[in-house]
């Protein structure tokens, strides 16, 4: 990583709030926004094709010639169109998405936008200075639940909630372009009102300032703000694509600050939050956190008089985890993600965030003497509910390995600790609800369905492209350590997790196959690495004798309390476990 973006980081997250970001429009350069200049260029065009005349190769100096005047927005504007509406109409074409640019992904919040809003709603932003007229920004926020404070005219000025009140900040020094007063020439940009330098003298001495897409050159007033502001409180990052104009340097100079080449806003603030991110959950999952709450736990289990103590903890641990799940880092749309790189970064992401929550669970299953049963199905629920619908299919499926590591890892505890009961919370009762009705969470959570295709093989392990069941063998080592206080013995450990798998196969072709009368398609069920380690000595495998006395099952009411129905469901798996060829 960069030295200097390393900087930053540690910079932003030790002090969140206190940096304000200034944008150009090098930022909205990757949504296919024009900049100010070439919307003026674009009108004067229009202009002289009324007038029959060609204003090339220069539309600006044309327009001087023709009018006597400096080509403003709103000289341009009353020159085009009659009535305010129609003005407003011509001036939202160049910032508001037609059918085809929101196809082809224009004129939309990029991942600057939306990493910066991330940014804001984690706390480490609160004002942003910008010379851009869109909204982007704002669409961004809001998808994000968040209300900005705008500040685009001197009247929005005078009326605006003081800063240090509001979550979000946003001055648009040049204006908004549904405002026609928006300034864009050099004598309009040259000076800006007292009441504005005011605010800006302000931000300036008392925040520090990250700046990216802008290049310093043409806005003369907000060079002189930043010129005028003698104190260096906080640390100036400029960060910059391509060569730095002199104006820049100066201000780099004036404001020593540090510099950052980029390749893009898009990646540079994508980076920067995911570095904010990767820290946070360093520091949030401390060594120290989950043993913490596993101890909380067993106290609680301890004595009734904790119950509503237990209930409280234990729902704050799904809503932190639900929470983390719901960031943007984990958009399924991001093609970063799609990579081998890119997908087992993300594995990784979910693995630490997961690991509190499946300690408390797994404790809670082992030691639970059947009253708090309901979490567990509390849980799944909540956490296998995807936050993105749509996207790539492939981490659009993979927001539910959370939630498969939860139902591994309680119900290879269940198990070992003979509460079937909790083995029926995590593996029978979770259910979800759509168009179609209600559905066991089973179908979806299983090995074959969260790394779809063949994802599975790009899972972090050695040699998985030549394993038959990698994804298996790989949550197989994943889960080793949190229930190793629970199944110390490595044989007994292994043992448990293929009964588990088994039992995983034989409910899904219970609830998922034999038991929908829809399902015309061929017997599928998934298979785990149970079946590789015993086919060839099946008869004496632990699984085998697992299932040999199904009563106890069967009672607490898999397999609809009917022995002959899970005979049926051992007898159709089976078959399909013996079809199976290398």
């Amino acid at each position: 990583m960069n030295d200097l973006i390393l900087k930053l980081v540690i910079s932003l997250h030790s002090n969140p709030g206190v940096y304000a970001l200034l944008l150009g429009s090098g930022v909205s350069r990757a949504a296919g926004i024009p900049t100010g200049w070439e919307i003026v260029l674009d009108l004067i065009r229009k202009i002289a094709k009324l007038e029959g005349e060609s204003p090339e190769p220069s539309p600006e100096t044309w327009y001087r010639q023709k009018f006597g005047e400096e080509p403003n927005y709103s000289k341009l504007l009353e020159r085009l169109a009659s009535t305010q509406s129609e003005r407003n109409a011509l001036l939202r074409s160049y910032f508001e998405p037609s059918d085809k640019d929101r196809e082809e992904g224009r004129k939309m919040p990029t991942l600057a936008h939306k990493a910066i809003a991330s940014l804001v709603k984690n706390g480490y932003i609160r004002i942003i200075l910008t010379t851009n007229f869109d909204r982007l920004l704002e669409s961004a926020l809001e998808e994000q639940g968040i209300s900005p404070d705008v500040i685009s005219s001197e009247d929005s000025l005078k009326g605006a909630m003081p800063y240090i009140h509001s979550k979000c900040t946003i001055v648009k020094l040049h204006g908004d372009y549904r405002d026609t007063r928006i300034k864009n020439t050099p004598d309009e940009v040259a000076v800006y009102s007292d009441e504005l330098n005011s605010l800006l003298d302000r931000i300036l001495d008392e925040f520090g300032l990250i700046i990216c897409g802008w290049s310093g050159e043409w806005d003369t007033a907000l060079r002189n703000a930043i010129l005028r502001c003698s104190s260096r409180r906080f640390t100036t990052f400029w960060a910059y694509k391509d060569k730095l104009t002199e104006e820049a340097k100066r201000l780099i100079n004036y404001r020593r600050a540090e510099t950052i080449k980029i390749e893009g806003a898009d990646k540079f603030f994508s980076e920067l939050l995911e570095k904010i991110e990767a820290l946070r959950d360093m520091e949030s999952q401390h060594p120290l956190s989950t043993p913490i709450a596993v101890a909380t736990v067993k106290k609680y289990l301890s004595e009734e008089r904790y119950r509503i103590r237990l209930h409280d903890f234990i729902t704050d641990e799904i809503q932190k985890l639900c929470t983390e799940l719901s960031s943007p880092r984990f958009d399924t749309k991001d093609e970063t993600a799609i990579t081998k790189e890119g997908f087992q970064k993300r594995i990784k992401q979910y693995e630490v965030l997961s690991q509190t929550l499946i300690s408390v669970l797994t404790t809670l299953t082992y030691f639970d003497k059947g009253e708090y049963i309901n979490y567990l199905t509390q849980a799944i629920e909540r956490i296998a509910k995807p936050k993105y619908k749509e996207g790539y299919v492939i981490l659009v499926n993979l927001q539910h390995y959370p939630a498969l590591l939860i139902l591994y890892a309680c119900g290879i505890t269940a198990l070992a600790s003979r509460h079937y009961e909790h083995l029926k919370a995590v593996l029978l009762d979770p259910m979800y609800r759509d168009n179609d009705g209600k559905h066991f969470w089973l179908e979806k959570l299983n090995v074959y369905e969260v790394f779809y295709g063949d994802v599975r093989k790009w899972v972090p392990r050695p040699n998985a492209d030549r394993e038959y069941t990698p994804a298996s063998n790989y949550i197989f080592d994943v889960i080793r350590n949190p229930l190793y206080s629970y199944l110390p013995d490595e044989e007994e450990y292994k043992a448990f997790f293929d009964i588990f798998e088994y039992l995983l196969g034989l409910v899904y072709i219970d609830v998922v196959k034999l038991n929908n009368e829809n399902n015309e398609n061929p017997v599928w069920a998934p298979v785990g690495c149970f079946w590789w380690r015993y086919r060839h000595n099946w008869e004496s495998s632990p699984v085998e004798e697992f299932v040999k006395y199904p009563y106890l099952l069967v009672q607490l009411g898999f397999f609809g309390r009917s022995e002959a129905r899970f005979k049926r469901c051992r007898d159709t798996f089976n078959s399909f476990l013996q079809e199976i060829k290398r």
